[in-house]
């Protein structure tokens, strides 16, 4: 059964583009490991009749008459060429000859596949014993070089591929020995072809050409090759002369080429990327290491550079970085190395290079950027950057290490009101806590890749001023570390908002949810309302609303069911980007809860305007009040205004049976915290029954 079905084409798509292709001679097509089409040349799409956009992501058996399944595939690309029909768009078919190659490249195995159409004369010819009367036609259509001798060597026929491979005429080759026209690079494979031609026409059987021999069809044109050489023999099994046969790999090189030089660059500046960058400066570590090497790195962060891209666009920011990096890369050494490892940011490993060497480059990059300008339609776009400098010590066995101890730097000199330069001082506390900060959010986007993210849950429960109405739960996220245990989340969530990585976080959790909604929605049976934190990060995010309304569409949550908690400061610093989010969620039934309330100056002044229903208390006067008669004050405020604005309030932090019972003598609505009920997971939740909370 044919593979009919359209496949998204991957993300290696952007690796070898159909341009490339096109610099190809010959119908060819790029297939993926599990032989979906990632590009077709245009002379591929000719042969076919299709355009190759169209094919883009479809399986290979599509272009096959009939279709194959993966099976059949697999075992025809066990082979380095066949036959087979090709199926064109208007459903007719062409015989042809396939000729596979595999090229590796940093996204996987890729198949370079040449499909050559085959005339009747040409089908009738191949897989038959090559004689010296077989057709010149059909001989040259055959895309490997072949080369025919007699007994004694001497070439009596040669095929096109052949005379365009050493860029020889046929009269030229005819008459020649064999030996003198397969002329390699390297003498040692002179030598080693030498003696298989010898063996081949005095013993018969078959030799293969070296794997690395390069042929030389000019003193100073090398092209590399795969070949080899068959005897020929008569009916009495006399040898009667031999056959070459050699493909021309250079191709393929090229191919190999690139594709490892895009794995490991950067496309935009042609910098080295973040990989290839921590490959190099593993090396760098670990001579400091052995032999006591110095080294030192920048990370150069460009200030504000997201303002250029929403003034005047990426296309005038890209080009701005193509420029900028001409201008460091004339500032730095033969022997450095910079890539580029973000968006605006980019790192520069200094070599034998101590920590007074390293801030003086850095002063030098830092000017240089400071007198660049981008001019654009007549006005010039200044530009600034910060960088943090590190010197490899005896501390630091891994380019990880580095790269933390740098980033610290970097984000102490934008704390410093950013165009600053910071060089890393491992003993100061201020930089060791940022680094800590830096290793808990690299632990986080490992948490986020290997899928070490876990919902739990933590009921909300009435009190007897809402007694009648039902409970509901606060989702809650935990971390699982390397060893698989839970970890505390305030000692990864204040990393997470330090270093942008909330809404990731908070996206994580919205489908984690709809997925739980969509394959057991049994688990929200019991509840009301599954309460949702969002960051106010996440509020300033373009496209998290599209991204909230697509998800419960896509899996049918219903929107009655969420209630979103938001903070009071996210509100104030993103108010415009709040109320909008706010007002389009409530349009659809989704409730709000202003988290923490009471902990920002301005709540009053802003609340009558936003369409909440839940006000939370800030839990340090929840936990206080019995022992604050100024706490205790404030939760019976915020329950007082809450219920004049017609809003319901929410205690957290409740941790004993005394606290609830001073809650229900303020007038608050619901409980949450430990002496209601530590958090478990949500999978738990069917299982969980709230007891009434007794004061």
């Amino acid at each position: 059964m044919a593979f009919d079905a359209t496949i998204p084409l991957p993300e290696c798509k952007e690796a070898f583009t159909r341009s490339i292709l096109d610099e190809i001679a010959g119908p060819h097509v790029l297939l993926d490991q599990d032989f979906r089409i990632l590009a077709l040349n245009a002379e591929a799409g000719k042969l076919v009749a299709h355009e190759p956009e169209t094919m883009e992501g479809r399986s290979f058996a599509n272009l096959l008459a009939p279709g194959e399944d993966r099976d059949a595939l697999r075992s025809l690309f066990g082979r380095t060429d066949w036959q087979a029909d090709l199926l064109t768009s208007s459903g007719s078919r062409i015989r042809a000859n396939f000729t596979r190659s595999v090229v590796q490249s940093g996204n996987g195995l890729r198949y370079l596949v040449a499909m050559r159409e085959l005339s009747p004369q040409s089908e009738a010819g191949v897989g038959r014993p090559v004689q010296a009367t077989i057709a010149r036609t059909a001989m040259d259509a055959v895309s490997d070089a072949i080369l025919i001798t007699d007994n004694s060597g001497i070439i009596n026929f040669s095929n096109r591929a052949a005379r365009l491979l050493l860029d020889r005429s046929d009269g030229d080759l005819l008459g020649s020995r064999l030996i003198d026209v397969l002329c390699f690079q390297n003498r040692h494979h002179n030598e080693q072809a030498d003696a298989a031609i010898r063996q081949v026409l005095q013993s018969g059987g078959t030799r293969h050409m070296s794997e690395s021999a390069r042929l030389l069809r000019a003193p100073s044109d090398p092209v590399g090759i795969d070949g080899k050489l068959v005897a020929l023999c008569d009916q009495s099994g006399q040898v009667t002369g031999c056959t070459a046969v050699i493909r021309d790999l250079s191709t393929e090189h090229r191919m190999q080429a690139l594709l490892s030089f895009k794995s490991s660059h950067d496309e935009l500046t042609g910098l080295l990327n973040r990989r290839a960058f921590e490959h190099r400066l593993h090396d760098l570590v670990l001579c400091h290491g052995t032999r006591g090497a110095s080294g030192s790195v920048l990370v150069i962060d460009l200030d504000r550079f997201k303002l250029v891209n929403d003034s005047y666009g990426h296309m005038v920011g890209d080009l701005l970085l193509r420029q900028l990096t001409d201008t460091l890369l004339s500032r730095i050494r033969g022997s450095d190395t910079l890539a580029r490892i973000g968006g605006d940011r980019f790192a520069l490993m200094l070599p034998d290079c101590s920590d007074r060497c390293a801030y003086d480059v850095a002063v030098s990059l830092q000017s240089a950027i400071s007198e660049f300008r981008y001019t654009r339609e007549g006005s010039q776009l200044p530009v600034r950057a910060s960088i943090g400098v590190v010197t490899i010590d005896r501390n630091m066995f891994s380019p990880d290490d580095v790269i933390t101890a740098a980033d610290a730097a970097l984000t102490l000199a934008k704390d410093h009101g950013r165009g600053q330069i910071v060089v890393y001082q491992a003993e100061g506390p201020e930089e060791q806590r940022r680094r800590g900060e830096i290793l808990w959010a690299n632990r986080i986007r490992e948490a986020l890749d290997k899928d070490r993210l876990r919902l739990y849950c933590q009921p909300i429960v009435p009190l007897a001023r809402a007694r009648g109405n039902g409970w509901s739960c606060e989702v809650l996220v935990r971390m699982l570390d390397e060893a698989g245990e839970l970890v505390p989340p305030m000692a990864f969530i204040p990393a997470a908002e330090r270093y942008d990585l909330m809404p990731l976080v908070d996206r994580w959790v919205i489908t984690a949810i709809t997925r739980q909604w969509q394959t057991n929605p049994a688990t929200f049976d019991r509840i009301e309302k599954c309460n949702i934190n969002l960051s106010g990060q996440s509020l300033a995010q373009e496209g998290f609303l599209d991204f909230v309304l697509h998800s419960f569409a896509e899996s049918g949550f219903p929107h009655h069911m969420a209630c979103f908690e938001i903070t009071e400061t996210a509100v104030v610093a993103n108010l415009a980007n709040a109320r909008k989010l706010i007002h389009e969620l409530s349009a659809r039934g989704c409730l709000f809860a202003l988290d923490d309330f009471g902990s920002g100056l301005s709540s009053f002044t802003y609340l009558k305007h936003l369409p909440v229903a839940y006000l939370k208390i800030e839990g340090s006067f929840v936990r206080d009040m019995l022992k604050e008669p100024m706490d205790a004050a404030m939760v019976r405020a915020i329950a007082d205004i809450g219920h004049t604005l017609g809003l319901e309030t929410i205690a957290e932090f409740v941790e004993d049976s005394e606290t609830i019972a001073e809650l229900d003598r303020a007038g608050v609505d619901y409980a949450q915290g430990f002496g209601v009920q530590r958090p478990f997971p949500l999978e738990a939740l069917p299982d969980y029954s709230p007891e009434e909370p007794t004061g």
